[in-house]
């Protein structure tokens, strides 16, 4: 078993040498405020748990966060973050420190924040559920905690199991043999499926800033390296943050690598209310009739022109609720909503294809369901 590290801050290190641009920084930034569905940062602190290259950071502060606060296990990433601050004129509103997720008595010493945020770390301490935890310690009474996990749920073939073996492999490698892993993972997951469909993996490669402004090759080599690592399923983070912490489910955003969660104190209003009541729910009234497997098919009252198709497949604004509760995992292909189910769902040529967060029959279940038009908007 590997007993090191992987040296996150080096990967962020080379990566705002060599990827950082206004651009990126741009879509950073946007991206971030969609989520929040916040138009700025204004008058908002912000707490960047495990801040890594600090460009998220740096993006909270061009959203106009009236203070940011930064900090990192790695001394590597508090330099590489302190150098984003340097760039932003080293402005009095943003603090970047060295402290752990793990410390309970320095995350009670943090300042409250309007938002706690913290991207992919909470599974890379070694004890995620103490991390989360002690994360949402300096969570103000009506601020939002979001977080990003990998999910269980996506790593099906191969397993979980399978990601920690080959993780644990690469930071016992060579350097030689690490490049190898990179390319043999790349060939195995964008270039043959890619070039299969007759599609330019090269492009892939060219836009995926698009993606929070990160870079393909840097996120190659953080998914292989990245140690320890711990995966949680989505049903079983939404259950930990209400029993455990308190919190309500506000925004949700799964299918990929990583499950994004947007969290408030329970039945606490904040601004979340207002973006609420300014969209229309929809209430989905039965029977369902069911597909195949675990999939329902869900009538529309009307046509909405902005559903996913073969040359968009993620265009739909759709969002899905279970008891008002957010699902958040659309855009899912039909086969794979009818073989797992547990909230997949999609939204396909008028059509919405969904499973029950459970896989029980909602005809029967006594839930409510309805969807959400513009909760969730096409990334940039």
């Amino acid at each position: 078993m590997a007993t090191e590290r992987f040296g996150f801050g080096e990967n962020w290190a080379d990566y705002i040498e060599h990827n950082f641009s206004e651009d990126r920084l741009n879509i950073s930034k946007n991206y971030l405020l969609e989520f929040l569905k916040l138009p700025n940062l204004e008058g908002r602190t912000f707490l960047d748990i495990g801040c890594g290259s600090g460009l998220h950071s740096l993006a909270a502060f061009r959203a106009g966060a009236a203070k940011v606060m930064s900090f990192d296990y790695d001394e590597n990433s508090v330099a590489t973050t302190q150098k984003l601050r340097e760039f932003a004129g080293n402005p009095d509103n943003w603090t970047v420190i060295q402290g752990s997720v793990l410390d309970r008595t320095y995350m009670e010493s943090l300042p409250k924040a309007d938002i706690v945020y913290s991207w992919g770390v909470l599974h890379h301490t070694g004890d995620m559920w103490t991390a989360i935890e002690n994360a949402a310690l300096p969570l103000a009474a009506d601020g939002v905690f979001y977080i990003a996990l990998y999910s269980s749920d996506i790593y099906i073939d191969p397993t979980p199991e399978y990601w920690l073996k080959i993780k644990q492999a690469y930071n016992e490698a060579s350097e030689l043999k690490k490049r190898l892993m990179e390319g043999a993972h790349s060939y195995r997951t964008l270039f043959k499926p890619m070039l299969k469909q007759r599609k330019n993996p090269f492009k892939v490669i060219s836009e995926y800033k698009k993606s929070r402004g990160m870079s393909y090759w840097t996120d190659v080599r953080d998914w292989l390296g990245g140690w320890p690592m711990e995966f949680a399923g989505n049903q079983e983070t939404k259950d930990f943050c209400r029993d455990k912490l308190g919190l309500e489910l506000l925004n949700i955003t799964a299918g990929e690598g990583n499950t994004e969660f947007l969290f408030r104190r329970a039945a606490t209003p904040n601004y979340w209310d207002d973006y609420r009541a300014s969209t229309e729910e929809v209430k989905l009234n039965g029977p369902f009739d069911q597909d195949e497997g675990n999939a329902w098919i869900a009538p529309l009252s009307r046509h909405i022109d902005t559903c996913d198709s073969e040359s968009d497949p993620r265009r739909s604004h759709l969002m899905l609720f279970e008891d008002g509760v957010p699902l958040g995992f659309g855009h899912v292909p039909r086969g794979h909503i009818r073989a797992y189910g547990k909230s997949r769902y999609c939204h396909w040529d008028g059509d919405l294809l969904f499973s029950t967060t459970d896989n029980s029959d909602p005809n029967t279940n006594g839930r409510t369901y309805s969807y959400c038009i513009d909760m969730l908007q096409q990334r940039p």
